[in-house]
């Protein structure tokens, strides 16, 4: 189990969403109450929307999705939250993790794996990651990650968090793993929703894409020590950040 000091899937009805925060790092732990990530924050209820603004006092949501998966779940208006959308996989033609993707694949795995390439040298990723670390640095504020499962887009950019705070392999792959209890029921009901749409083949694929697997994670960080020689280099090479990024987001969040 990860470091929860609280199960906020038991608070809201909001899927996938937890506090990324109390997990120990190499010189403390990471600040609690600052990071949340989870699934899409359509249709949110008002007791949610008071949730998100009056308890966890949320400054900043950034959406991860694609301008289609947006038009047609728009994230809900928050009057205390701003808003940003970041779209971490614009280029056409590119495997994305998008609910829609997930039903027409022939080959899931082989499509979870091209979504992870596309994460770790994408260019839209790369520029998208850069813009969302630097962010965090910039202006150091309680914010909520998400895409559309919260589980990959999110997921790879939690485990960036992570990685930089200076939080263990075991710490970063138990937040990652988490994804696949806290969708359990919302999982279900996509299924269900798509049981009598799909062939069984198709509907056993969705299955498959709508959890993780330490496998895509580790892909991805193979992929960052092969192309860039290291996560620093990756850092510097394929984000584009400062040489003292790390320091610097340490220094804001790191207690």
């Amino acid at each position: 189990m990860i470091h929860l000091t609280v199960d906020y899937t038991k608070k809201t009805t909001i899927v996938n969403i937890r506090d990324i925060g109390g997990i120990p790092v190499t010189h403390g732990q990471l600040k609690e109450k600052t990071f949340f990530r989870s699934g899409e924050l359509c249709n949110i209820s008002p007791y949610d929307s008071s949730f998100l603004e009056d308890k966890l006092h949320l400054k900043k949501i950034y959406d991860f999705r694609r301008p289609e998966e947006i038009a047609n779940r728009p994230d809900s208006v928050f009057e205390k939250i701003a808003y940003e959308n970041i779209n971490l996989m614009s280029t056409a033609g590119q495997a994305n993790p998008s609910l829609k993707n997930m039903t027409i694949s022939d080959n899931i795995e082989s499509h979870m794996f091209d979504a992870y390439t596309e994460l770790v040298l994408g260019h839209s990723a790369q520029t998208g990651y850069h813009t969302f670390l630097m962010e965090l640095v910039k202006n150091p504020q309680p914010i909520i990650f998400h895409c559309f499962a919260g589980k990959d887009r999110t997921g790879f950019a939690a485990a960036l968090i992570l990685k930089i705070a200076g939080a263990t392999s075991d710490e970063i792959y138990r937040d990652y793993l988490q994804t696949n209890e806290d969708r359990k029921e919302a999982n279900k009901t996509i299924l269900n929703a798509f049981a009598n749409r799909l062939t069984p083949k198709k509907l056993a694929g969705l299955e498959v894409s709508l959890n993780v697997k330490s496998d895509y994670l580790e892909h991805a960080f193979d992929l960052i020590s092969q192309r860039f020689g290291g996560f620093d280099d990756y850092l510097l090479d394929g984000l584009n950040l400062p040489k003292d990024y790390v320091a610097d987001f340490q220094k804001n969040y790191v207690i």
